[in-house]
């Protein structure tokens, strides 16, 4: 999704006070799995734990949420009230954002305007502020045999509050912004799920449970401006910024970084329309034109390459040639004496990336022909990880 919307007066809309401590009785039935060996269960800890069920809405990272203030205009008519919406999990965004026809369907409650902003593909418009108000964990689609417990859910968030921004949250009513993991102080982790364990994510009211033995810690920057958290990552020993991102699918560098970093593309777009620029027949450049399209749509078929529609028109992103080896700078505390002062890495993983320039780079200096170096971290590589706690208050990345 990759969604950078640039609207500082509401970094902290939620504010702290918006999590709850949990109710005794409002834990998922299954176990922990054994990536997150260390993290008790909610049952078995103090008042600030609380897990939930997370779910994929093809790549992106969600979770449900049950407002039971909220109704459709058909319950209305049957007095019925209570609906669960899903929201992606983006910790590149910083308001949360709401569908405007579900906003409508819905009859929310206008409660102020946002202005415009800048996303991954260009300029924003900017909408109204809705209250959702009141939300519950929705338990009971973690849990349908189990009716008692899952019927006894629990305030989770007190007056919560999304703008209907033109963002794309395919599959989802919205997204939760930073704003939201603010309101965490011991983080929230994430347990991406195997063939052995669910995928689930966990909040901490407080670190006193939290366990992050023998992860590495990444700290991060917040960017001026937006606030959004700008992490250092490592390609073929080229460093460069990059947004750290759960709501993109992919990880994306610009192409200065990406020459940098030595990263071939599978596809060279310049060198084709180059070629079908040439000659001075007018019919050679139409078959060259035709030609071009065809090899462009096998490169899209193939998902060699990916086009944003962006505000100023279509954004095309070429995936590398070869899978690259990621790393992060880290935090490491068992370092020798004599590496205190060095540098300290730690491997995400290998896979393909993708180049171009994204109109959203903009908010580390990274767009235009002479712009900076610069990236996203999307979830191809987050994922490589089993486990990732983001801690928003302290600016720190466990994985």
């Amino acid at each position: 999704m990759m969604i950078w919307y640039c609207l500082i007066s509401v970094l902290l809309l939620l504010g702290v006070d918006g999590f709850l401590p949990h109710h005794q009785r409002a834990s998922l039935s299954r176990p922990l799995s054994d990536s997150s060996e260390g993290a008790l269960d909610v049952n078995d800890v103090g008042s600030d734990v609380v897990r939930s069920p997370l779910r994929f809405l093809g790549p992106y990272p969600s979770m449900p949420l049950r407002f039971p203030g909220l109704a459709t205009a058909s319950q209305k008519s049957r007095n019925v009230t209570g609906i669960s919406l899903d929201f992606v999990l983006d910790t590149a965004a910083n308001t949360n954002t709401i569908n405007a026809q579900v906003a409508s369907e819905l009859e929310l409650e206008k409660v102020g305007e946002a202005p415009g902003g800048v996303g991954a593909a260009g300029g924003l418009m900017g909408g109204d502020t809705f209250l959702l108000g009141d939300a519950e964990l929705d338990l009971q689609r973690e849990s349908d045999d189990n009716k008692d417990e899952a019927d006894d859910n629990f305030i989770f968030m007190q007056g919560l509050t999304a703008s209907a921004l033109p963002v794309a949250a395919p599959g989802a009513a919205g997204l939760l912004s930073l704003s939201f993991f603010y309101c965490f102080e011991g983080g929230v982790e994430f347990v991406w799920g195997d063939q052995t364990s669910l995928p689930s994510i966990t909040f901490y009211g407080s670190d006193t449970n939290l366990n992050v033995n023998g992860m590495a810690l990444v700290p991060f920057e917040s960017l001026p401006v937006s606030m959004l958290p700008s992490v250092t990552i490592s390609i073929n020993g080229f460093e460069m910024p990059a947004l750290f991102d759960t709501g993109s699918p992919i990880t994306v560098l610009n192409a200065k970084a990406a020459e940098a970093a030595g990263i071939d593309k599978a596809i060279d777009l310049t060198e084709q329309a180059d070629d079908a620029g040439s000659g001075w027949n007018p019919f050679s450049k139409i078959k060259a034109n035709i030609q071009q399209a065809q090899e462009l749509a096998t490169a899209t078929s193939r998902g060699e390459v990916l086009t944003i529609m962006g505000s100023d028109g279509p954004v095309r992103l070429v995936k590398s040639k070869d899978p690259q080896t990621l790393s992060l700078q880290a935090q490491t505390f068992d370092a020798p004496a004599s590496q205190k002062g060095d540098k300290q890495y730690t491997t995400v993983g290998q896979s393909h990336c993708y180049v171009g320039d994204l109109p959203g780079l903009a908010a580390l200096g990274g767009l235009g022909d002479s712009a900076p170096p610069a990236a996203v971290l999307g979830m191809d590589f987050l994922r490589l990880r089993p486990r990732v706690v983001f801690r928003a208050q302290q600016k720190e990345i466990y994985m």
